[in-house]
């Protein structure tokens, strides 16, 4: 009777842990390899998604571009990705939608050069090769930073790279600079190249977005609320203890602690608090979505993708690219 007893008691206690394992909800993630994501790493090492009931499945893409065919094949639920892929897939009818910007880069997308050729300034770059990636934020940093420095496409060899391929093209000498984002962009200033413009000193804003699928926002409202309130902890986790949530992310593109603080450092990002997604600085207060500086920055890459023949025509009806009700309801379950 007595083992029976502990047997029973040891059954109710697994329970409640049965009950939340039960509970768990399906979402599958998608993000590029080739970026820098703290938050996402810490939430998924330190079982903060798990935490809050749900059963994450991660897939891996080289860029934001490569996420677009498997949001279209419901491959993926939510994608973490650069805002040129977004509006790619938005311009070209794919049913996507951005929840919110999950951080914002004043330097991390940085045009460094050689100076061993000759390059200190932008206006220097007339006649050299320029690594670029054809139709993302590279290449339109590039366009903005050639413009306003007096030089035209065609004053530069443009070579286009994925991200990865930078660094080694740069050791070799086959470019002689590159405008691209970390881990990238760093690998090439240990190798000797300096910075010579920023995503902020040209006046411009870049940085990450989180992308779902309408139909999943639509079929699966309390999953995107217990991810929302995931991501709330992670934030908060990160301004209390920096150095304990980088440590997943130094670990993923493996480099030491010291090394990746000072990547960090070269980011110069900050991450928007739900509050401040909901504000004309980013994605707009509810109903005035149109006016955000967010909203303004997307219509300007549409233009630019339209200009390159990346699409073949700017939405039509911008209003769907963004939905901040699942940001709205999250916060008004805080109160």
């Amino acid at each position: 009777m007595r083992i029976k007893s502990l047997l029973l008691a040891l059954l109710i206690a697994m329970l409640p842990a049965f009950a939340l394992a039960q509970d768990k909800k399906p979402i599958r993630i998608g993000f590029q390899s080739g970026e820098i994501n703290v938050l996402l790493m810490y939430a998924l090492n330190a079982g903060v998604f798990e935490k809050n009931g749900l059963d994450v499945k991660t897939s891996t893409f080289p860029a934001g571009p490569a996420m677009l065919p498997a949001l279209a094949s419901n491959e993926v639920d939510l994608a973490w990705m650069g805002e040129f892929p977004a509006v790619t897939g938005y311009s070209n009818g794919l049913p996507i939608t951005v929840l919110f910007m999950e951080r914002l880069d004043l330097t991390n997308v940085r045009l460094v050069a050689n100076p061993g050729a000759g390059i200190a300034k932008v206006s220097d770059l007339k006649g050299k090769k320029i690594g670029v990636a054809i139709g993302s934020t590279s290449h339109y940093h590039t366009l903005q930073a050639l413009a306003q420095n007096g030089l035209k496409p065609e004053d530069v060899t443009m070579v286009n790279l994925t991200p990865a391929n930078m660094p080694p093209a740069y050791v070799a000498g086959q470019i002689d600079a590159a405008f691209v984002w970390e881990p990238n962009v760093g690998a090439m200033e240990r190798a000797g190249a300096k910075a010579i413009a920023t995503t902020k000193s040209l006046n411009m804003i870049t940085g990450g977005v989180w992308v779902t699928r309408k139909a999943f926002l639509a079929e699966s409202d309390d999953t995107v609320q217990r991810f929302l309130k995931a991501w709330d902890e992670a934030q908060k986790a990160y301004k209390a203890d920096p150095a304990g949530v980088r440590q997943y992310e130094a670990k993923r593109v493996d480099q030491a602690p010291e090394v990746f603080a000072k990547l960090i450092e070269g980011q110069t990002a900050t991450h928007p608090t739900f509050e401040e997604t909901l504000t004309a600085d980013f994605i707009g207060a509810p109903g005035k979505e149109l006016d955000s500086r967010f909203m303004k920055h997307l219509q300007g890459i549409a233009a630019f993708l339209l200009d390159q023949k990346r699409i073949q025509a700017p939405p039509a009806d911008w209003s769907g690219i963004v939905d901040t009700k699942p940001i709205q309801k999250y916060l008004a379950s805080r109160k």
